[in-house]
C-alpha cells in the first residue's frame, strides 16, 4: 500500500497504548508523522512510543487521563514543547459497556459517557488554539458502528457514540472558516485478540475479519491531503459485523 506522507506533521493520538489506537500510531509513523501518544497506562503507551522509535520514528508517550482537563493540556504541551506544532488529533479512547439499562448504575452511565464523549470535548477545546493559530488541523474521532445503528444492551455506549458524531457534525461546520477539519471513523467489530496479528499478515475477503490496521488506514486517510476538503463525514468500517447489525436493527 502507497500511503501519502504526512512529513513534518505532528499528531496526539489519545487511547494510543494498544490494539485500534496503536494500530493509528503506527500508520501515522509509516506515515512519517510525529506521534505523541497517551492513555492512561504508561507501560502501554511506551511500548507503542518504543515501537514507532525502533523503526526510527518520532514519537512519546505521554500517560493522561483524557477526561481530566490539566492532564490533557500537559499531553498538548509537550507536543508543541517536543515537535514545535500540533497539526492532528486523534480522538481514540473510549471504554465499551454492555448491559441492558435496568443494571446500569449512573456512576457506569456517567464513566461511559466522560471517556467516549467528555474526552474528545476537552481534548478538541485544547487543541483548538493550536491548531487556529497555525492556520488548521485535523481532527478524527473514532466513534462506532453502534453510533450509528442501535445495539442491544450498549444504551450507555450507544448515547455516547452517537453524542460523538453529533458533536463531529456541529464542529465541522464551526471549525470549517479556521480551516479545521473533523471527521469520524465508525468501526463495526475488531478483532483484536491473540490471531489478529497473524490475520495481519494474511489477504482476507471484504467482510471476513476487521483488524485494527483497517481503521488506521481510514484515519490515515482522513489526515491526508486527499481528504483536505472532507469534513463533517462519518466512514463506517463495518467488516463483518454490518449486515447483522443491520438486521438486528430492523
Amino acid at each position: 500500500m502507497v500511503r501519502e506522507k504526512l512529513t513534518q506533521k505532528v499528531a496526539i493520538v489519545t487511547g494510543g497504548g494498544r490494539n485500534i489506537g496503536r494500530a493509528i500510531a503506527i500508520e501515522l509513523h509509516q506515515r512519517e508523522c510525529a506521534v505523541v501518544v497517551c492513555a492512561r497506562s504508561q507501560a502501554e503507551i511506551d511500548v507503542t512510543a518504543g515501537i514507532i522509535q525502533e523503526q526510527g520514528g518520532r514519537s512519546c508517550a505521554i500517560r493522561a487521563d483524557v477526561t481530566k482537563e490539566d492532564e490533557v493540556a500537559r499531553v498538548v504541551k509537550a507536543a508543541k514543547d517536543l515537535y514545535g506544532r500540533l497539526d492532528f488529533l486523534v480522538n481514540n479512547a473510549g471504554v465499551y459497556l454492555n448491559k441492558t439499562i435496568d443494571a446500569t448504575s449512573l456512576d457506569e452511565w456517567m464513566q461511559t459517557l466522560n471517556a467516549n464523549l467528555t474526552g474528545p470535548f476537552i481534548a478538541i477545546k485544547a487543541v483548538l488554539p493550536h491548531m487556529k493559530s497555525q492556520g488548521g488541523g485535523r481532527i478524527v474521532n473514532v466513534s462506532s458502528l453502534f453510533g450509528v445503528i442501535p445495539g442491544m444492551n450498549v444504551a450507555a455506549y450507544v448515547a455516547a457514540k452517537s453524542g460523538l458524531l453529533g458533536l463531529t457534525r456541529t464542529l465541522a461546520r464551526e471549525l470549517r472558516p479556521f480551516k479545521i477539519t473533523v471527521n469520524a471513523v465508525c468501526p463495526g467489530a475488531v478483532n483484536t485478540g491473540d490471531d489478529a496479528v497473524e490475520l495481519e499478515e494474511k489477504r482476507y475477503a471484504f467482510g471476513e475479519h476487521l483488524l485494527p490496521r483497517d481503521v488506521a488506514e481510514t484515519v490515515g486517510f482522513l489526515l491526508s491531503d486527499a481528504a483536505s476538503q472532507v469534513s463533517g463525514t462519518a466512514l463506517e468500517v463495518p467488516g463483518g459485523t454490518d449486515f447483522e447489525l443491520r438486521v438486528h436493527a430492523m
